[in-house]
């Protein structure tokens, strides 16, 4: 400490002097702010534990090094209770621990000093982050998040010294524990030691860089400080990138690429096996962020090599993989294979239940590259969504594999091909709007159950010698536009009676083998609903986005308040921090000129609904959680949330829910409905609805429409139960999908409808020898029908599943 002090004033004596500039160097006092005060969102044992404790002397002593340091008791009992720990509220544990200091006026803070909780370390905050006030009301996040170390349980623990990075301005700072060092990193039982914060400015000459996290947009800058990536295209950036990769893993945040180009050598890997997925890799634009791989890099095509590769839950060597690596994410950028990279594979993508690739272009600059989008590089892939992607001048385009567990494509266009435009090897794929066009074959689906619609696929040259699309197991396509070829379908299928190829150049409806239907119906055809795309909102400038933290107080008794406050004070946009968990136990209304929650990832889940009172028990505890009422904007979009989040959508707007795990809810306002790459159960009382990469793995009834009208491209689903029960008056298209029948497949029908208008396209897989029994039960007018297991085509033998190529239940107009 001493050689700290003759430092720092050989530094303020430089910098006087206009000898020394350096960017971001905090002026520093050599003595702690007095008189500081602090509360809490909660204590343990009041008095004993009390919040204040963290700003006394309580519990300190010389460390005898002669220096003025001090050190910190082991016995958090000492002197009548030396720290803060937190403690239980009305509803139970406090799990989102909050301790706020106030310094007694406006200073301006460069650094503090931190000794963690040393008699229980486990309890001791570990990710923190930090919002600030001037008056205790009005609260703005900063930039950086802090990684507080663990008390070591000694009594000769001194602490640590953290930095303001720049220097904030303020009278009021809350710290807010995202996680402890426990197991696991709860925070419902936390705690801290003592802090102690110091004067500080920035130097006149300083250049204020930002922070390596930012709370403000929750993103992980690779081109800030620690990483420093380039971005300019001549920098190697492969070791900043992928030391962001390893520090970041399995974090729930989003590694950002600034608008550059980042030129690697090496392959950037997500290691699997770490974590469960919550990986985001995400640029700024398509046309801004190019990730660009040195020439000559990737040379040997007999051991190919991913650009991008998102990993897997499993060992290094591909085996014993699981499907828990939920909820990963590629957005935004493209990624180019540079020239004389014959090994090059694009982009490995992977996720399970959710998770999506998006706006993303990936080319090979030369035409050389082995495979553009490579989603068959390791097992049980998906659920996942992949939207507006492209890839050009790859052997393989995009290639899909595997069984389990299904994966829905919109928008995807493959030029220039060498070899294939799109091939599967088994997986169950919902296609929309695939565009090819190349000397290749278009489109090879070996075997599969496969749904592709609105697509176009154009050859040229050597294209004339084959058909465009070739399927060996089950295909339905419909408005499907093709040129260039010998024909449109070819189908290799061998059983179960199947249908001739298909000649084009345009097929209206075909599939591989003739639809099914339990009543007579002339010419049976799937329902082909209109098709709306998802909308869109423009993005506000995140200088006005409300963050949702800065709006709590310390008395509210969950995250409820917090959230009603700021989307009342007419934000646009308002978000939640990412890696940061909240609590809500009180119905909030989505209202007024809010038009876009935006979740970073973080976690939502659901609370015994009281106040901190426990004789004020309120009634709302059975209402859901996130009500859609009248408001600014015709459309809202709730995105990017994990955990648990029901919503009721009451008001006749349109609303859009994408990227949720856990966010479901009830359509029963009678307005739109799109849902995109969500996994969660819904309800469907009337409505539209448009669901695109849909998963639901409730046991019994997953999905019931009463009155709604609802389109849905790619279901999956596990264990037994009914996958959707249509009531009198509703309407049912499902495009492609899997049902993974884990358990109870005997339970009841696969799929449910009485009076209704449905038609249905799905595949399923049985490991545990258990499938559905019965496929449909169809009711009308008060008669009863079923198709059983073996009255509709069988996978193959090994997969112990049924599937339906196409089933036709009635076609009359719900009101006829």
């Amino acid at each position: 400490m001493q050689n700290d002090r003759k430092f720092r004033s050989v530094i303020r004596t430089l910098l006087a002097a206009g000898l020394l500039s350096l960017p971001c160097l905090p002026v520093l006092a050599d003595k702690p702010i007095d008189g500081v005060t602090a509360r809490a969102t909660s204590e343990q044992v009041k008095g004993l534990f009390a919040a204040q404790n963290v700003c006394t002397e309580k519990g300190l002593s010389d460390s005898g090094r002669g220096d003025g340091t001090k050190k910190l008791t082991t016995n958090s009992y000492a002197e009548n209770g030396n720290c803060w720990q937190s403690g239980y509220i009305a509803r139970g544990a406090d799990e989102s621990p909050i301790i706020e200091f106030d310094l007694g006026q406006v200073e301006t803070v460069g650094q503090f000093h931190v000794w963690n909780h040393n008699g229980s370390p486990h309890r001791g905050f570990n990710h923190v982050s930090v919002v600030i006030s001037d008056n205790g009301k009005n609260w703005r996040a900063i930039r950086q998040r802090f990684e507080f170390a663990k008390g070591p349980k000694s009594e000769d623990y001194l602490g640590e010294d953290y930095s303001f990075e720049p220097p904030v301005t303020a009278r009021f700072i809350r710290f807010h524990c995202d996680s402890t060092h426990r197991t696991g990193g709860q925070p419902d039982l936390a705690g801290l030691g003592k802090v102690q914060f110091r004067r500080g400015h920035m130097a006149d000459s300083a250049s204020n860089r930002p922070a390596a996290v930012s709370i403000a947009n929750g993103f992980i800058d690779v081109t800030a400080a620690p990483y420093f990536a380039k971005g300019d295209g001549q920098a190697d950036d492969s070791n900043a990138i992928q030391r962001a990769i390893n520090d970041w893993q399995g974090q729930h945040r989003t590694l950002w690429l600034p608008e550059g180009t980042y030129l690697v050598s090496k392959p950037l890997r997500y290691k699997p096996g770490v974590g469960n997925g919550y990986n985001n890799f995400r640029g700024s634009g398509r046309e801004r962020t190019i990730l660009r791989l040195k020439d000559v890099s990737f040379t040997n095509a007999d051991q190919p090599q991913s650009v991008l590769s998102l990993g897997f839950n499993g060992g290094e060597d591909g085996k014993g993989v699981h499907a828990d690596w939920f909820n990963n994410n590629v957005a935004d950028l493209t990624i180019d294979t540079g020239r004389g990279n014959p090994g090059a594979i694009g982009l490995q993508f992977y996720s399970n239940n959710v998770g999506s690739c998006r706006d993303v272009t990936i080319r090979s600059a030369d035409g050389t590259g082995m495979i553009g989008l490579d989603l068959a590089y390791a097992d049980q892939n998906g659920p996942l969504l992949v939207k507006n992607v492209s890839a050009d001048g790859f052997a393989t385009g995009v290639k899909t594999g595997a069984t389990v567990n299904s994966q829905t494509l919109e928008h995807v266009t493959v030029s220039n091909s060498t070899g294939v435009g799109f091939e599967n090897h088994g997986q169950c794929l919902s296609i929309r709007g695939l565009k090819v066009n190349g000397p290749s074959l278009a489109f090879v689906s070996h075997f599969g159950v496969v749904a592709l619609i609105d697509s176009e696929l154009s050859g040229t040259g050597l294209a004339a010698n084959h058909a465009a699309i070739t399927t060996g197991e089950t295909l339905f396509v419909r408005n499907i536009k093709t040129s260039g070829f010998k024909l449109a379908i070819e189908n290799k299928r061998q059983t179960d009676n199947p249908t001739p190829n298909a000649t084009g150049p345009i097929v209206n409806e075909w599939v591989s083998t003739p639809p099914l239907c339990l009543f007579e119906t002339k010419a049976p055809h799937s329902l082909n609903l209109p098709i709306l795309e998802t909308p869109d909102i423009p993005a506000d400038d995140p200088a006005t986005w409300a963050n949702v933290r800065c709006f709590r107080s310390l008395d509210d008794p969950d995250d409820s308040a917090s959230i009603q406050r700021a989307i009342d004070s007419g934000g646009t946009t308002v978000y939640f921090p990412s890696g940061a968990q909240f609590f809500i136990g009180q119905t909030i209304e989505l209202r007024g000129p809010t038009r876009r929650i935006l979740g970073h990832f973080a976690g939502i889940h659901t609370v015994k609904a009281t106040n901190r009172d426990d004789s004020k028990e309120s009634a709302e505890e059975t209402k859901p959680h996130l009500r859609i009422g009248d408001g600014q904007s015709a459309v809202v979009i709730v995105q990017d949330l994990n955990g648990e989040l029901d919503i009721q959508h009451a008001s006749k707007r349109t609303l859009v829910v994408k990227n949720g795990q856990g966010i479901g809810g009830t359509l029963c306002g009678g307005g739109d409905l799109f849902l995109e790459n969500i996994v969660a159960d819904w309800t469907f009382e009337n409505g539209r609805c448009w669901a695109r990469q849909f998963n639901n793995e409730r046991l019994g009834t997953h999905i019931l429409n009463r009155q709604a009208t609802l389109w849905i491209l790619g279901l999956k689903t596990e264990r037994g139960g009914t996958l959707i029960e249509t009531q009198t008056g509703g309407q049912t298209e499902l495009l492609g999908g899997l049902s993974y029948t884990t358990n109870h497949g005997k339970l009841a029908p696969m799929f449910v409808s009485r009076d209704a208008r449905v038609s249905y396209m799905i595949g399923e897989v049985c490991y545990t020898g258990d499938p559905f029994s019965q496929l449909v039960r169809e009711t009308r007018k008060g008669e009863v029908k079923t198709l059983e297991r073996g009255e509709s085509p069988l996978r193959p033998s090994y997969l112990q599943g049924g599937q339906i190529p196409l089933f036709v239940g009635s076609t009359e107009s719900p009101d006829k």
